[in-house]
């Protein structure tokens, strides 16, 4: 499936959105529920958000899937590990939630993936 350089903008700002909420939601649970068995349910069409946080490494399989999107974008230049630290750093978490029509990081089911799980 090819892509456009704005599907491409737009498919990497959601993914940055999933993979911070994830990660958010396993600090959390590590901190606060250690030991507990506890699932959050996220509204999601395709429960999509919730099967990835079941996965053990849905972490890194985001991480490597918004590394492959900013290849695509550089032309196949990748990010070195500091860079990609730096680039989630550097995102405009309240400009993203915006643009995607989202009030707080519980809105993540509001975000239309089905272009990623095509790409999967």
């Amino acid at each position: 499936m090819k892509l456009t350089p704005k599907e491409v903008e737009e498919l990497q700002e959601k993914l940055l959105i999933v993979h911070r909420v994830i990660s958010q939601e396993n600090r959390f649970k590590s901190f606060y529920y250690q030991g507990i068995d506890v699932q959050k349910k996220f509204k999601d069409d395709h429960g999509m958000i919730s099967k990835l946080m079941e996965l053990d490494d849905a972490e890194d399989l985001l991480k490597n899937c918004i590394i492959e999107l900013e290849d695509m974008k550089r032309n196949g230049q990748s990010f070195t590990p500091a860079e990609l630290h730096e680039f989630l750093m550097d995102q405009d978490w309240k400009f993203l939630y915006k643009k995607y029509g989202m009030k707080t990081s519980e809105d993540v089911g509001k975000l239309d993936l089905g272009m990623f799980l095509e790409l999967i």
